[in-house]
């Protein structure tokens, strides 16, 4: 074992203290102000590339992420859903046609997968352990 249990535990408590969905949610839609400006920047370009429309839900997901700091994906899925929402905007707003609203499902994978904090080896080993009940065994003994 490269972690001793009370790294571990440790590292656990720390993620779990800063991870606030509530405010990954706020997050994503301050986020989505500028995500809706750069809609409007790309209608002033004139011209518009495919990976460009991706930049938007890019923003709201590292609002979230520097906001919530979550890592659990039930916590960031009301990120995904106002990236969804703001790809659909940006794709009214710009006047495209059908077949780009395919991606929708691509603009909520970017945002919600933007939104997860970077976690380190000891983190991802709590985490597995936690879920394995591996964690906190010593905690509460009757």
């Amino acid at each position: 074992m490269r972690f001793s249990i009370e790294e571990m535990e440790a590292a656990f408590t720390e993620i779990n203290e800063h991870a606030n969905p509530k405010l990954a949610f706020l997050g994503a839609l301050s986020g989505s102000l500028p995500a809706i400006a750069v809609y409007f920047l790309f209608m002033e370009m004139g011209g518009l590339l495919l990976t460009m429309l991706f930049l938007s839900p890019l923003i709201i997901g590292y609002f979230a992420r520097f906001v919530g700091r979550t890592y659990k994906v039930k916590h960031r899925i009301s990120v995904g859903v106002i990236g969804a929402l703001v790809y659909i905007i940006g794709c009214i707003l710009l006047g495209l046609g059908p077949l780009y609203y395919l991606l929708v499902p691509v603009a909520f994978g970017v945002a919600m997968t933007t939104a997860k904090i970077k976690l380190y080896r000891v983190h991802e080993w709590a985490i597995e352990w936690e879920e394995n009940g591996k964690l906190f065994k010593n905690e509460n003994p009757e």
